[in-house]
């Protein structure tokens, strides 16, 4: 397992029992040393509506758009506590943030659904709360209530549908509220340019 201290550079290796081990992007900049990214968006390069294999395993450049991979975000999380801290900007350049004191989701056999969150401090408003208790959902596996995956084209841990979709189509265009869009509706109904989802093991205090 990675060390907070050791993540300090752009690019790290994780080993884990079981799992062969597997290059991480890590940041340092946005909200200090040891973090490792699970998820980012960043200019449209990647295709966010894939199937399930591809949401398993992960996919994208590890410095640009980047999905990590469902599993390897349980045995990360399962294998310690974590916080999760998530960075957003729009396409006026203003930012807003969202931390969380526990971030846990279960195996592929609970459809990798989002177990716990913990608490949430932050300037964007928790809108990811809503989504506790959700299982993934892809194109190829619906676990959603409300064909959520189609109408977004997107995978991500739907709730009847969302209340932020970081996963979600990568446009500039007013869109509205239920448009195909990055979204974190707490915040606004605008679209999204920038999101970065970031792990990091909590402190024993």
């Amino acid at each position: 397992m990675v060390e907070q201290s050791s993540c300090k550079s752009n690019t790290s290796i994780i080993k884990l029992p079981h799992v062969e081990p597997f290059p991480v992007s890590c940041d340092y900049k946005i909200a200090g040393p040891g973090w490792t990214v699970i998820q980012r968006r960043i200019g449209g390069t990647e295709d966010f509506y894939r199937n399930w294999e591809e949401y398993k395993t992960g996919f994208g450049d590890l410095q640009y758009d980047y999905f990590m991979g469902l599993e390897k975000i349980h045995l990360l999380t399962q294998s310690q506590p974590h916080e999760l801290y998530i960075q957003l900007e729009d396409f006026n350049n203003e930012t807003r943030n969202a931390r969380y004191t526990h971030f846990l989701i279960g195996s592929e056999e609970e459809s990798y659904k989002l177990i716990k969150l913990g608490n949430f401090s932050g300037n964007s408003g928790d809108a990811f709360t809503q989504h506790l208790n959700m299982k993934f959902s892809t194109k190829d596996r619906l676990n959603d209530k409300g064909n959520c995956v189609a109408k977004y084209e997107s995978g991500w841990w739907f709730q009847n549908c969302s209340f932020c979709n970081l996963n979600g189509r990568y446009t500039s265009e007013d869109v509205g509220k239920n448009g195909k869009k990055i979204s974190w509706n707490h915040w606004h109904y605008k679209p999204l340019k920038f999101t970065q989802m970031m792990i990091s093991p909590k402190s024993d205090n």
